[in-house]
């Protein structure tokens, strides 16, 4: 038992020093993920823009399959997914509870300072 004492004692010293006990080596990759590449893969050929004709008109031009998926939707089916979209691009703002209740109108700034300063109207 007392070995074990000593042990976690000078492990502790050192990790409070900042010395580093273990793990990876510095500058070693991450493991390689063939699902991980199979999804990057199809994401970017989904967000690439391609060249396209339209039909009707006959105009060229070029856009992603994303694009012409979000340029199908109804207006409002597209506001409601670009809205969906937007939460991975900024941070969502946290709700605030405030009171905003003024009490005790009447007094003048000097008379607030006097009171805060704890001056008395004795004087």
């Amino acid at each position: 038992m007392q070995w074990y004492f000593i042990f976690n004692r000078t492990l502790s010293q050192v990790m409070a020093k900042g010395k580093k006990t273990g793990g990876r080596v510095k500058g070693t990759p991450n493991k390689e993920n063939p699902l991980k590449g199979y999804i990057r893969s199809h994401s970017m050929g989904y967000f690439e823009p391609k060249p396209r004709k339209n039909e009707e008109t006959g105009i060229e031009f070029e856009a992603s399959d994303f694009e012409m998926d979000i340029l199908a939707l109804a207006p409002d089916d597209r506001v409601a997914a670009e809205l969906r979209l937007l939460k991975f691009h900024m941070p969502e703002m946290k709700a605030i509870d405030m009171d905003m209740t003024v009490s005790e109108t009447a007094k003048t700034i000097e008379e607030r300072l006097a009171e805060l300063a704890g001056e008395d109207d004795a004087e």
